[in-house]
C-alpha cells in the first residue's frame, strides 16, 4: 500500500473517530447546493442546514416551493451521485431568502482551549496538503457547536445527546456483531477486530459487563478471601479496556473507591 494511500486511510479512520466526518460532509452538501440546483434556482434559493440526513432549503416564496417539489427526487439523485448517502431528503422552507435580508451580527463562536487546538493542529499535519485546512475548520465548527450544545457527549459516538447513549448508539448496541466483540473484550480487552463507533459500542457494553462482575465479586471477596486473584484479574480487564494499556498499575485510580483500597495491586 502506498504512503499516499496509508496516510488517506489513517485520517479517515481519525475523521470517524473524532466525529469530524460528519461535519465535512454536512459543509459539502451545503456548499453543493448551487450547482445542485442550477444557476438560476440558486439565485432564488439557499441550503441553510443539513440534519439527520435532510437537508432544509430556504425559498423566496410558497409558488417557488410548490415549483421546486416537482424537482425534488433529480435534486436528490444529483447529491446522490456527488455525496453518496448524504443527502437522503429535502425540505423547502418558505420566507425571505438570505441573500436578500439583511442580518444581525452573529455571536462569536466559542473559543477552543489551548489543548484542543493543539490536538486540531496535530491531527491535520498528518493529513494530506489538500485536506489540512479542511479539517481544521471542520474539527474548529464540530467542537464549537459541542461547546454550544447543552447535551452531555454520547459516551459511544462524543456526539451531544439528550440520551446516554445516544439513538444511533442504542441501535448500535444491538448489532450482533458488536455484541460478539464485546464479549470477546471482556476477555482480551487489547485485542480488537472491529474500528470506528462499531468498536467504541463494543467497549461500552464490555466495560458495562466488567463492572457488574466487579460489583458481584466484591462483597463475595469479603466473606472468601481466596477469590481475590478472580477480582484483581477482572480489575485489571477492565482498566485494560478503559486506558488500552497492557500495565494498569498506574490506573488503579479509575476503579470505585472502594475496589481501589481493597487491591493492594491490579
Amino acid at each position: 500500500m502506498s504512503k499516499a494511500k496509508q496516510s488517506a486511510e489513517i485520517v479517515a479512520k481519525i475523521l470517524r473517530q473524532k466525529g469530524l466526518n460528519a461535519g465535512i460532509q454536512r459543509g459539502r452538501a451545503l456548499v453543493l447546493w448551487p450547482e445542485i440546483a442550477g444557476p438560476a434556482l440558486s439565485e432564488l434559493t439557499e441550503a441553510e442546514l443539513l440534519e439527520d440526513g435532510v437537508l432544509f432549503v430556504r425559498v423566496t416564496d410558497s409558488v417557488v416551493a410548490h415549483q421546486l417539489t416537482y424537482l425534488r427526487e433529480e435534486f436528490l439523485r444529483r447529491y446522490q451521485e456527488r455525496l453518496p448517502g448524504v443527502v437522503q431528503e429535502l425540505r423547502f422552507v418558505v420566507g425571505a431568502a438570505p441573500k436578500t435580508r439583511p442580518k444581525s451580527p452573529p455571536p462569536a463562536p466559542p473559543r477552543l482551549s489551548p489543548g484542543e487546538e493543539a490536538r486540531l493542529q496535530e491531527l491535520a499535519r498528518h493529513a494530506p496538503d489538500q485536506l489540512q485546512g479542511i479539517i481544521l475548520r471542520a474539527g474548529r465548527a464540530v467542537l464549537q457547536k459541542q461547546k454550544e450544545n447543552p447535551h452531555p457527549p454520547c459516551p459511544i459516538c462524543g456526539a451531544p445527546s439528550p440520551e446516554r447513549p445516544c439513538k444511533p448508539c442504542q441501535k448500535l448496541l444491538s448489532d450482533t456483531a458488536v455484541q460478539r466483540e464485546a464479549g470477546r473484550l471482556s476477555r482480551f480487552p487489547l485485542k480488537t477486530r472491529l474500528e470506528g463507533n462499531p468498536l467504541e459500542a463494543a467497549r461500552y457494553l464490555a466495560q458495562q459487563k466488567l463492572e457488574a462482575q466487579l460489583r458481584e465479586l466484591l462483597p463475595q471477596v469479603i466473606q472468601q478471601p481466596e477469590l481475590m486473584p478472580i477480582l484483581q484479574d477482572t480489575a485489571r480487564r477492565y482498566l485494560q479496556l478503559r486506558t488500552g494499556e497492557k500495565d494498569v498499575r498506574a490506573y488503579r485510580h479509575l476503579l470505585p473507591e472502594t475496589l481501589a483500597s481493597l487491591l493492594k495491586e491490579v
